[in-house]
């Protein structure tokens, strides 16, 4: 389970505020650590923190992610609601520029719909790996991630696919135990294999999903490029994995995903493959929607909301 240390959440937050940040205004930064199934993911509305487009880059996302302590930030979602769509810029914790972010991007969405940016029925959020489809309706929050992609069969347990960024993955059989793998180590191994990754015209590496058969789904467990680790959940993993299982095992869409952090579900629509589960607001000093917005005012007191719903 993720445990939370909200003292140390709320003193990370003091921290930062005390030090600063060159070049922005952090007593303006509005901001929601948010997850997606133990997946920790930072929110950062640009238009209410103040920034503008050239503000935002790798430096200000490494420094953003590794204020925080009290828990790990995976990435950084920067949510721009002017000049068109909704749409998402994500860095990984390491300041690596990601394509793409299931998890974020259902983070977002959740965000963009509480906010009023985003249509509960069905819109669209811009993304470095083009336009997606997401939906807030009846509070589940669907993603969608475009088509797998690039699908290839690497060898005999491996296979790859392009779900918005590059997935290595690795199929267990029922004689192997999941559990057991290292999984930092193991992975790190396949992300930074040089031939590996020219082979698959991946130089940037590979996240890497370690997946199984689970009663009528699958369970994976994934390294992250970025995080250099293993995380709880991994969006685009969970949608790769289920392209893999569907096209390999023959499971029927919707397919269910079991993480480290509870469980996902992949469906194959129109808009390609889509990704639910479990979104949560973990702590944040976005202000209420009635309260007053001045750019140059600093927002007085960060809430603290904990929790989660089923979307």
């Amino acid at each position: 389970m993720l445990d939370l240390d909200r003292h140390g959440l709320q003193a990370d937050y003091d921290d930062l505020r005390r030090r600063g940040v060159t070049g922005i205004d952090v007593e303006l930064l509005t901001f929601s650590v948010m997850h997606g199934n133990g997946n920790v993911i930072l929110v950062v509305d640009e238009t209410l923190s103040g920034l503008s487009a050239r503000e935002i880059g790798s430096g200000l996302a490494q420094e953003l992610c590794e204020s925080f302590t009290a828990v790990r930030v995976d990435g950084i979602a920067f949510v721009r609601t002017v000049d068109g769509p909704v749409r998402m810029t994500y860095f990984d914790r390491d300041g690596t520029n990601a394509s793409m972010c299931g998890n974020g991007l259902r983070c977002v969405t959740r965000y963009g719909n509480e906010r009023g940016y985003l249509r509960a029925d069905a819109d669209v959020v811009m993304t470095d790996d083009g336009p997606k489809w997401v939906s807030a309706a009846g509070g589940a929050i669907r993603v969608a991630l475009g088509a797998g992609r690039e699908f290839q069969h690497v060898a005999d347990d491996r296979y790859f696919v392009f779900s918005g960024v590059a997935h290595l993955v690795v199929l267990l059989d029922e004689n192997q135990d999941l559990d057991a793998i290292d999984v930092k180590t193991a992975g790190a191994a396949l992300r930074y294999d040089e031939r590996l990754c020219r082979q698959l015209n991946h130089p940037e590496g590979l996240h890497v999903d370690f997946m199984q058969r689970y009663e009528d789904g699958v369970r994976i467990r994934t390294y992250e490029v970025g995080v250099e680790d293993e995380t709880r959940a991994c969006g685009t993993g969970s949608a790769a994995s289920a392209y893999v299982a569907g096209r390999v095992w023959g499971l029927p869409y919707p397919i269910r995903v079991v993480v480290r952090e509870g469980e996902m579900r992949v469906e194959e629509t129109e808009h390609g493959l889509l990704i639910s589960g479990v979104t949560g607001h973990l702590f944040g000093n976005i202000p209420a929607l009635d309260a007053p917005i001045s750019r140059r005012a600093p927002i007085i007191a960060p809430a603290l909301a904990v929790g989660g719903s089923r979307g």
